[in-house]
């Protein structure tokens, strides 16, 4: 990281820090969908692979060996520009956040202090530290089908404010770079992660992205036909970072329609990758407990059946968030 960007990243993390006393837009409904989530999930059974069949334990393993070959569960988050586009103000508890406010920095502080709470039951998604050198980054030792690793979590949010107006205006240049870190951070991480996470908007297609959104001219209306359908910006960078040999051994989209909008290239160009997807667009709750569940689901080394469930304790989930190439 160049010492330019580093100030600017460290900068936006104090002024994070200093700000969630007072809270986000959509923050005390992130928080409660996550730990209504994590309620379900501690009361999951964590898989036995002696109770396996051969067949199904080699498949497992097949998965999960190659991310623990080097003692570290390397796991990442991409938070995407998650904008509220609505075609007006937004309000929310009585506060006006103006055009297409983001939440992903809401999303950044739910998520971290689900990481960092105390673990109860067989909860995996908990108990996580701050990594000292690097604020975005948590880490715990986990045991694993009983071997212990060091499990890495490290997110990063797209926004530089919640506030439109401002990262197009008098912070554009810092959003500039937050988006540029953060759509590399994705990138990299589809090369070199051992699951690589994204949660945010798919753009019809033209995901996934990191940006303010493009508008239709003279409207305050997202430019879907004339912009991300034809251009499919984020969509063909995800697939030109996977052309390689190296690629991420579980990739989860966690964004509305990404099994139409993506699967069908994704496994093509990564058939090894086990990728986790969703149908239709969504309440936001869907995709934000799926990836929960996966990610809880890999710190456990879940198998088959067990790791799906983990995806799909919700109703709504059970209907909409699919798996493939995961253990076949």
């Amino acid at each position: 990281m160049n010492s330019k960007f580093a100030g600017i990243i460290f900068s936006l993390l104090f002024f994070f820090q200093a700000s969630v006393a007072h809270g986000y837009i959509y923050s005390a409904k992130f928080a409660e969908m996550g730990h209504a989530y994590i309620d379900k999930l501690s009361t999951k059974s964590t898989d036995n692979l002696d109770s396996l069949t051969n067949d199904k334990r080699d498949r497992c393993l097949q998965r999960y060996n190659p991310l623990w070959a080097d003692g570290v569960l390397d796991i990442r988050i991409a938070l995407g520009y998650f904008d509220w586009t609505t075609g007006g103000n937004v309000f929310w508890d009585g506060k006006s956040y103006g055009l297409s406010p983001s939440l992903d920095i809401a999303t950044f502080a739910a998520l971290r202090d689900l990481l960092t709470s105390a673990c109860y039951g067989n909860l995996r998604f908990c108990g996580f530290r701050a990594d000292p050198n690097n604020a975005y980054r948590f880490i715990k030792n986990v045991q694993i089908h009983g071997r212990t690793y060091q499990a890495r979590i490290e997110m990063h949010f797209s926004s530089a404010t919640e506030y439109l107006e401002s990262n197009l205006g008098s912070g554009r240049d810092t959003q500039r770079q937050r988006t540029q870190y953060t759509e590399n951070f994705f990138l990299t991480g589809l090369q070199s992660a051992d699951a690589m996470f994204y949660f945010g908007h798919s753009r019809n297609g033209g995901g996934p992205d990191f940006t303010p959104p493009v508008f239709i001219n003279g409207q305050n209306k997202v430019n879907y036909n004339g912009y991300y359908k034809v251009q499919q910006p984020g969509f063909r960078k995800m697939i030109a970072a996977l052309q390689g040999p190296d690629k991420t051994p579980i990739l989860g989209l966690m964004s509305c329609a990404s099994r139409d909008h993506f699967l069908s290239r994704l496994r093509q160009t990564a058939p090894n990758t086990g990728i986790i997807t969703s149908m239709d667009v969504l309440e936001i709750d869907v995709v934000y407990t799926a990836m929960v569940g996966g990610i809880d689901a890999i710190l456990r080394g879940q198998c088959q059946a067990s790791f799906y469930q983990s995806l799909r304790l919700n109703s709504a989930n059970q209907q909409y968030i699919t798996m493939d190439g995961m253990f076949e």
